[in-house]
């Protein structure tokens, strides 16, 4: 905060500021007008897009240290403008409203409240030789947007403003998450949804652990099919593989679904690829890939954070890569036409863009959840799978990792393979066979691995990327080969690559590069 000393003058003959006990509940939104919100004291604060709020309460309280304040004031928050105009500002409160009224420098922008018996002071600066005209009408225009009554979902919009540019900065979109608010409970299971889906990017971690048993702890497996789990046969670890292998074989069309939420699903389709590609699979049919990036992919063999959404995370990326690599054509089967029924038109272009331009196609279709299921709900819907069926009179064979997705741990670090007719739910007959998945990304990282050492006191995000490009260029747009977050004074495994060009680099939890 370039000028913010210069407020020394505004307030004198007053004690050394101290930094108020809501500073900590502060939360920082990068939304449209910046925002910062405090449950404690029902603040809304609304700035602009070029401004950077102090968060660490020790620097900012060394950055303040010559700024006096009148006694009871604390300092709640505090913030400069990177673009012009250049200008400080900070917000005091008092928990009385009948403390001294400071005397006032004109050169100084200053207003103040009570609200719920709480003294609100907003003092700004203009920095150097900045226009006070325009600094004036900024900071005008953040105190009369500013809340100080209630807070409401409708203040904030919704969480997907967050989301809706890709990047790799996955730490800071994961940490903006956590700092939306939610005060219903869609709103809450909104969130959570996104919290989970940007921790499970971000790889093996503790936050994407606690996460995940946190979801798991309100699932429920119906007792029955427990029950069966327990008595029926299972096809264990690489039997598993060569089981799936061997049915498809004598099909044209096998299709996986995944839970979103769980990225080792996609180590399934990783470890089959090179099995799948020998039995004469040739095309991959991808729910995740945008259509309008199918072209651009199968020319360039290569993908990047446009391709689609999940796709970005490494995981995905990572079977994608194989694929490519392997030789398979790349299929972006999702309706896009809101006058059709996702299902229809989901089943309609995956027809188009494989049998229907080549007859002896064996295709190999990785889609979400229910999407697989062969048979209508107890609703009478019918599913992508269903209508493909009896539309086309192509039998898929289908595999299902979302029924048992919570039971991982029976798995042991491995695959169980349970065919559906062991099951009496119409559900889970719904598709041919269940995968309960066991596996660990952790186990991604391979034998041969570096260390990577956190020195900081806060966590960090690492990335290493496949690149001999420069960081400017392949950062905004590569997908990384590898990321996860590290804890401040740790360290974690990275994969080791030989024989490729490799670029690592780390993020802290506002998305800036750290050495």
């Amino acid at each position: 905060m370039y000028g913010i000393l210069g407020m020394v003058a505004l307030l004198a003959g007053c004690r050394l500021p101290q930094i108020s006990r809501h500073f900590e509940h502060n939360r920082y939104l990068p939304l449209y007008d910046n925002v910062v919100y405090n449950d404690s004291v029902s603040l809304f604060f609304p700035s602009f897009g070029d401004v950077v709020y102090e968060r660490d309460a020790r620097r900012l309280r060394r950055l303040l240290r010559n700024v006096p304040l009148a006694p009871g004031d604390s300092l709640v928050l505090g913030g400069n403008t990177a673009a012009p105009p250049y200008y400080s500002f900070a917000l005091m409160v008092n928990e009385a409203c009948n403390g001294e009224m400071p005397s006032m420098d004109p050169a100084f922008f200053y207003r103040d409240t009570c609200v719920s018996g709480r003294w609100f002071k907003f003092i700004g600066c203009a920095d150097g030789d900045n226009d006070r005209i325009s600094v004036n009408k900024d900071l005008t225009d953040i105190w009369g947007r500013m809340g100080l009554d209630s807070l409401t979902g409708d203040r904030f919009g919704s969480p997907f403003t967050i989301t809706g540019t890709p990047t790799n900065k996955l730490y800071a979109v994961l940490d903006n998450l956590r700092q939306f608010p939610a005060y219903t409970e869609q709103e809450q299971w909104n969130k959570t949804q996104l919290v989970l889906t940007y921790a499970s990017f971000l790889g093996d971690h503790e936050a994407y652990r606690r996460e995940l048993a946190a979801l798991e702890a309100r699932m429920e497996v119906d007792s029955a099919a427990l029950h069966t789990l327990e008595t029926v046969p299972k096809i264990r670890g690489d039997d598993a593989l060569a089981c799936i292998v061997a049915e498809s074989r004598n099909r044209k069309l096998v299709m996986i679904n995944e839970n979103h939420f769980y990225p080792t699903h996609r180590l399934l389709v990783y470890d089959l690829l090179d099995s799948l590609r020998a039995a004469g699979f040739q095309y991959l049919a991808l729910e995740a890939l945008d259509p309008r990036q199918e072209e651009t992919v199968n020319r360039t063999r290569k993908i990047d954070l446009h391709t689609g959404f999940y796709t970005q995370e490494q995981q995905y990326a990572r079977m994608v890569r194989k694929a490519l690599e392997l030789g398979f054509t790349l299929i972006g089967y999702e309706n896009t036409d809101p006058a059709i029924d996702r299902e229809v038109g989901q089943a309609t272009n995956l027809y188009e863009k494989t049998f229907a331009k080549d007859p002896h196609a064996k295709v190999l279709v990785y889609a979400g959840m229910a999407h697989i299921f062969e048979l209508p709900d107890s609703d009478g819907r019918k599913w992508m799978a269903a209508h493909f069926r009896e539309r086309y009179g192509i039998d898929p064979l289908t595999i299902d990792q979302n029924g048992f997705k919570s039971l991982h741990s029976l798995a042991e670090d491995t695959y169980q393979l349970v065919r559906s007719d062991r099951f009496d739910s119409h559900q889970l007959r719904s598709v041919d066979y269940h995968v309960i998945n066991g596996r660990s990304v952790a186990a991604t990282v391979g034998q041969e691995y570096l260390v990577y050492k956190n020195p900081r006191r806060d966590s960090v995000q690492v990335l290493l990327f496949l690149t001999d490009k420069p960081a400017n260029i392949a950062v905004p747009m590569e997908v990384p080969y590898f990321t996860t977050i590290v804890p401040g004074r740790s360290k974690t495994r990275i994969p080791k690559v030989p024989g490729k060009p490799v670029l690592m680099v780390a993020y802290d939890r506002q998305g800036n590069r750290v050495n």
